[in-house]
């Protein structure tokens, strides 16, 4: 009990320490809003000094946003967009039978909606920010972390990686770095490509800064729900994205591992279609995280973090099998429970307490 409460007043002493390491965001100190960033300014200069790129794959750039696949393929460019080449990023949540929640191109007027649902089904996700709508949104960011939710970089404009110069790469990353850093004194270790653009110099470039890069597990998870209402009716997003959660919790699906299905807060349209999809998953007892909590990551950010809030799934919490059924055990409902199952259990309640105590502060002190 001693450890339990040195580490949540710990916890609770990082937390507020952030406020102090949060600084007023002003705009016009910001590169312009969704535009490459110049590579040019005092900023950018010296974050280059800080790394060297020595070495990066020498590969040309393409052209295009998002960009056309090379015909014939480049060798050893390992792009994912074209030829499913993933590396070592991240395509799959690690939890068995687990929906690796996502939103990209946020914040938005619409992310408060999905905040509150997401607060009303105690789901906790990942956001992937887009810088330039960062400095317009703040409190947002604030929000997001205060209410339990990962952070991490959809880079500054949105463009395409790999039709940008290594040097532009690093403004796009850190730029955003520096916006979410002032609003929330976090800086973000997860990323995801626009587009999923990306190959091996990309890669190259956002390793040398920290960043760990996430796909999602394949075109049967994308909702494409940013193609509302233009080319696709909510209908049919929904429609499509029933088929792979059959296909993926069917008798012949494989829940031996979780997916990361790629949604956006863009717009009210798609935050609409995300609260009529994710019951769609909790109908088929599929269980929800977020990246860290699918990475089993807990240090989530490069420096200056704490863990996500831990959040309950409102599903069954027994793990199905490849088949899709449930594990059985003495009481049918999960594995057997021991004493110490419940003593670990009623430390993690008290510390998960304590610590949403703190993350409410926080949120207190920034709001104020």
């Amino acid at each position: 009990m001693v450890k339990l409460f040195a580490s949540s007043l710990t916890i609770l002493v990082v937390s507020l320490a952030l406020v102090k390491a949060q600084e007023p965001i002003v705009v016009a100190n910001y590169p312009k809003p969704n535009a490459v960033p110049p590579i040019n300014s005092p900023e950018v200069i010296a974050w280059l000094k800080e790394i060297d790129l020595t070495g990066a794959p020498d590969l040309p750039l393409h052209k295009g946003d998002p960009p056309s696949c090379p015909n014939p393929p480049i060798p050893n460019e390992c792009y994912w967009t074209c030829e499913g080449c993933a590396a070592d990023d991240i395509v799959s949540c690690t939890r068995p039978n687990t929906w690796g929640l996502t939103f990209d191109d946020g914040p938005s007027d619409a992310t408060p909606t999905l905040l509150n649902y997401l607060n009303g089904a105690k789901l906790s996700a990942t956001f992937f920010l887009i810088g330039s709508n960062v400095i317009q949104y703040p409190d947002t960011v604030k929000r997001e972390l205060a209410e339990g939710h990962h952070l991490a970089s959809h880079t500054w404009s949105h463009h395409a990686l790999t039709t940008l110069s290594n040097e532009q790469i690093v403004a796009e990353m850190k730029w955003t770095e520096k916006a979410v850093m002032a609003a929330t004194g976090l800086r973000m270790k997860y990323m995801r490509p626009p587009y999923g653009d990306i190959n091996n110099r990309v890669r190259f470039v956002l390793k040398k800064l920290g960043y760990i890069p996430v796909d999602w597990t394949g075109d049967e998870f994308d909702t494409n729900d940013w193609q509302m209402p233009d080319t696709m009716t909510e209908a049919q997003v929904i429609a499509t994205f029933t088929k792979s959660l059959d296909a993926y919790s069917g008798p012949n699906g494989n829940r031996t591992r979780g997916f990361y299905c790629l949604e956006h807060d863009l717009n009210t349209l798609t935050v609409g279609a995300a609260q009529k999809l994710i019951p769609l998953g909790q109908q088929r007892n599929i269980t929800f995280a977020n990246v860290a909590q699918c990475e089993s990551d807990a240090a989530p950010y490069q420096s200056g973090g704490t863990t996500p809030m831990p959040s309950t799934s409102a599903t069954a919490t027994s793990a199905p099998s490849a088949s899709g059924t449930s594990t059985a055990t003495a009481s049918g409902k999960g594995p057997a429970t021991t004493s110490a199952d419940k003593t670990a259990g009623a430390s993690l309640v008290a510390a998960s307490s304590v610590f949403t105590l703190a993350v409410a502060a926080v949120a207190g002190l920034i709001v104020a």
